[in-house]
Formats: C-alpha cells, sequence, structure tokens
C-alpha cells in the first residue's frame, strides 16, 4: 500500500477502535462495568471508588499496549484452548472477593481513616483490661486496610488479564496491529479503544455511585454492611457465572447482548 492508503486505513482503524472502545464500555460483559458494579454500590468514598475504577481500567490499557506495540503477538500465542484456564484465573479473583465481602463486609467500607484517628484519641482513656481487645482490632484494622490495597492491585491484574485473551468484537484491531507492521501505529489503535473504554467506564460508575451514596443515606450502618454482602454475593455470582459459560454445556447462559 501506499503511504496515502496506510494513513486512510489507519484513520479509518482507530475511529473503529474509538467506536467499539465506547461499545466495549457500555456493553454489560464480563470486561466492563458489571465488574465495578458492586464497588460502587458498597462504596461510601466516590473518590476511593474512582481509584478503583482507575485501576481496573489502567489494567486494561496496560495490556491494550503490550498487545498492540507487539501487533498481538502475544493475543496470537495464546492456544484457543488455554480460554477456560484465563476466564477461570480471573473468575477466581471475583470468586474469592466476594466470598471476602460477604463474611467481611466492613472491610470495604471506606470511613476506617476517620475511625481510626477517633479510636486513637480515645485509647488514652481504656483501662488495661482493654488492651488485648484493643491489639485485636488495631489487628483486624491492619488486615483490612492491607485487603483494599489489595483491591487496587486485583482489580488492576483483572483488567490486565481479560483484555490478554483476544475479544471477537476487537478483530478488527488485532488484524490492523499485525498488517500495519509497526509497533507504534498498532499500540496507537490499542490506546484509543482503551481510552475510549476508561472514558467510558469512568462515567458509568461515578454515576452508579451517586446513586448507590443517595440511597445509603437513608439507610443506617446495619443496611450498609446488608448492602456490601449482597454485592460480595454478586461478585461471587458473577465470578462463578464466568466460569461456567466457558463450558459447551452451559454455553445457552451466555445472553446475546453480551459482547
Amino acid at each position: 500500500m501506499d503511504s496515502s492508503t496506510t494513513t486512510m486505513t489507519f484513520i479509518v482503524a482507530l475511529q473503529t477502535s474509538i467506536m467499539l472502545g465506547i461499545l466495549h464500555g457500555i456493553s454489560p460483559c464480563e470486561h466492563s462495568w458489571p465488574m465495578l458494579a458492586p464497588f460502587a454500590i458498597a462504596s461510601k468514598s466516590p473518590k476511593r471508588l474512582m481509584k478503583i475504577a482507575l485501576f481496573f481500567c489502567l489494567g486494561t490499557t496496560g495490556s491494550c499496549i503490550v498487545l498492540g506495540a507487539t501487533l498481538g503477538a502475544i493475543g496470537m500465542l495464546i492456544p484457543a484452548s488455554w480460554d477456560i484456564y484465563i476466564a477461570t484465573l480471573t473468575s477466581s479473583v471475583l470468586i474469592v472477593l466476594g466470598t471476602i465481602l460477604i463474611f467481611k463486609p466492613h472491610w470495604l467500607h471506606f470511613h476506617d481513616e476517620d475511625h481510626n484517628h477517633k479510636h486513637h484519641g480515645d485509647h488514652h482513656t481504656h483501662t488495661q483490661n482493654y488492651s488485648s481487645a484493643n491489639h485485636d482490632h488495631s489487628l483486624s484494622q491492619t488486615v483490612a486496610k492491607k485487603f483494599k490495597h489489595g483491591i487496587y492491585w486485583g482489580v488492576f491484574s483483572v483488567g490486565f488479564v481479560n483484555m490478554i485473551v483476544p475479544c471477537p468484537t476487537a478483530a478488527v484491531m488485532y488484524t490492523y496491529a499485525i498488517v500495519a507492521r509497526d509497533a507504534w501505529q498498532g499500540a496507537a489503535i490499542f490506546i484509543a479503544y482503551a481510552i475510549a473504554t476508561t472514558i467510558v467506564l469512568l462515567i458509568i460508575t461515578y454515576f452508579l455511585a451517586k446513586a448507590s451514596l443517595f440511597l445509603k443515606k437513608m439507610g443506617q450502618e446495619r443496611v450498609e454492611v446488608l448492602i456490601t454482602r449482597l454485592s460480595g454475593i454478586l461478585i461471587a455470582a458473577f465470578g462463578i457465572f464466568m466460569v461456567l459459560i466457558q463450558f459447551p454445556i452451559f454455553e445457552h447462559l451466555k445472553p446475546d447482548w453480551i459482547l
């Protein structure tokens, strides 16, 4: 192809990638906002929620850059027979996370920093009889804090791994990345896709959080715990669903609207 044709092909591929990214962000598939919806429902801090969403999007973007820069080589090297193992890996993360939230719902409540500060001032008035209880309480808070930080890197990993396996709807990007024989153009195509998806995901997650916070103001702490546990059930169930649809016997369970 001459330079003008190559440029035109690149522009068309870029526009197509942006549209695919938007559709990917809107589509309620296992790679999109349903991954973040439970966090939006359970979160008490929009700032921390957006951080979780951003880490998920960064994982997706990082994976897109790797795929594009290597002209889809990574995706092409993964045998189709491995798809079920990749899906099982990401689903296992969701199942474990959901199970933890069911039995430890307070770990995802984002007001512990203020709570810890308040208790720090009260410790001066505690008697020696409560020292053991305070130690256990402090240990529990430390574990919870580590869990929250683990969430960030957990969703980053899920976002990264999800994009490693080629998505059928992104076939045009994989095809162009190989045909272009240019790492920079291949990366640009995938980055455009990732940015479009990220913008849509952040917008959807933000409004889900706003709606959730409005409803929470009408309830009490026990309602928040219940919501968090329900979110854990949703996460675990979604992970199990992702595993099941990988088997031929359960393929009919996959809705037609999942891209």
